[in-house]
Formats: structure tokens, sequence, C-alpha cells
């Protein structure tokens, strides 16, 4: 494991040089990355949006179109909870605390009143996108925050800043805080993290959206290992747009 770690390590130092070496190039590539994200993240929870509706919902215009009003609402949203983040993570010491979940949690409903509190669910819910097994609402406030707590301990300050991430996001997810928004939250979280000691967000793609799902079903390393799988298929989409980039520049100026 610690193997892979270091090459997961080596190959982000290489990108973050291509990023700081090629900055126009740095620019699109980063943008697309987080359209990447935004588009998968949504798809994860089984809502596919179109390349055109990221655009608009991204561009912030006037929507005159009251159908489609809820749909750059989520996307503007979702890009807004990535930026309280990003936001984080910049921190010298960045901190996982109630007030964040909470922060997550109304960053991602903001506009819609019927969601506006951030209220612990009641309930297990019978129609959810998720199905392994998670907390009774009853002790939802106990674990969650024992959750936190850990999240000062001497194990996750020296832990991995990965196996932190992944431990993180399957231990939120078993607790479920919340009927809706809870996934998003998780793996904000869990990105947070992975953003603050140098790395690309994991973005878990759609096609492995039944094998996420499984993996919250079983012991953490599972979830470990997708992510892992995640981030390295980040990193091998970033290089190949630098060396097709990089390369059809030299053939414009071998013209």
């Amino acid at each position: 494991m610690r193997s892979r770690y270091l090459d997961i390590d080596d190959r982000t130092q290489d990108l973050a040089e291509l990023l700081r070496d090629e900055p126009s190039l740095a620019h699109d590539f980063l943008r697309k990355y987080e359209l990447s994200w935004i588009y998968h993240e949504n798809a994860l929870e089984g809502v596919v949006f179109s390349g055109q509706e990221l655009e608009i919902g991204l561009a912030n215009h006037p929507v005159a179109d009251s159908t489609s009003v809820s749909t750059f609402r989520d996307v503007r949203n979702l890009k807004a909870a990535i930026d309280v983040a990003r936001s984080e993570a910049s921190a010298k010491k960045p901190k996982i605390t109630l007030a964040l979940i909470k922060k997550f949690y109304e960053t991602l409903h903001s506009g819609i009143e019927a969601r506006a509190v951030a209220e612990y669910r009641k309930e297990i819910p019978l129609h959810r996108a998720y199905f392994h097994e998670i907390a009774q609402p009853v002790k939802i406030p106990a674990l969650l925050g024992k959750l936190v707590e850990w999240c000062e301990s001497s194990e996750f300050k020296t832990s991995h800043a990965i196996q932190k991430a992944s431990k993180l996001q399957h231990g939120f997810m078993l607790i479920y805080p919340y009927t809706d928004g809870s996934g998003k939250i998780a793996r904000l979280l869990a990105n947070l993290l992975l953003i603050h000691d140098g790395y690309h967000p994991c973005i878990i793609h759609t096609i492995d959206r039944q094998r996420y799902y499984e993996s919250l079903r079983l012991p953490e390393p599972t979830l470990r290992e997708l992510m892992m799988e995640s981030m390295e298929n980040g990193l091998d989409n970033g290089e190949k747009f630098f060396q097709e980039a990089l390369a059809a520049r030299a053939k414009r100026a071998a013209r």
C-alpha cells in the first residue's frame, strides 16, 4: 500500500510541475477537471446533467425557463460547496467540525426552502439511492460527534491523506446524517483533506457508481481501493491532456 501511495504522490508532483510550467494549459485543464467533478458528483446521486446544462448553470445567467431553475440551482450550489471545500483546504490546519458539515449542507441546499435547515434525519428512508446499513436516527448526534472527534486524534493526524479521506468518507456514509445530501457532503469532506495535502480531487466516475455503492457495504479498505483507482485515473487524464496539448503545440511550431 505504501508504494502505491508513493507512486500517486510522485505522479501528483509531476502533474503539479506541468501546471506551474504551463499556466495557459493549466487553466483549461483545471476548468475541465472541475466540470468533470461536478458532472460525476451528481451522476453518483443518479442525476445526469448535459455539458450544456453545466455550462449554463455555472455561467450564472438569469434563467427564463422555470423548469430549468432547479437544475441550474443544483449545479451552482455544488460549485459553491466545492469552493467552500477549496477555501477550507487552504487553511494551514483545516478542521473537520459539525459547523463545517452544517455549512456544506446549507450551501448544497441554498434556495430550497423545504431543505433549508440542516436537521438530522428522523427515520431510515425507504426510498434512497444508497442501500447500505445506516445508523438509527437516535444515534446520529453521538456518532457524528465521535467521527469529528476522531479527526482531532493522533491516529488521524499521522495517517496518510488518502487513508484519512477514505475513513472519513466511509464513516460519514455509515452515519448518513441527512436524508438528502449526505453522499455529496461525505465526498466534499474527503476531497477537502486531499486538496489540503496537494492532491487533485478524487472523482469517482459514474461508470463506477454501483461499485461505489457496494463499497459502502464492505469494510473501509474497499472504498480506499476505489478512491485510489479514481485518483490514478485522474492522473492518467491529466498526463494525457498535457501530452496531447504539448504535442499539438510542437506540431504547429514545426509548420
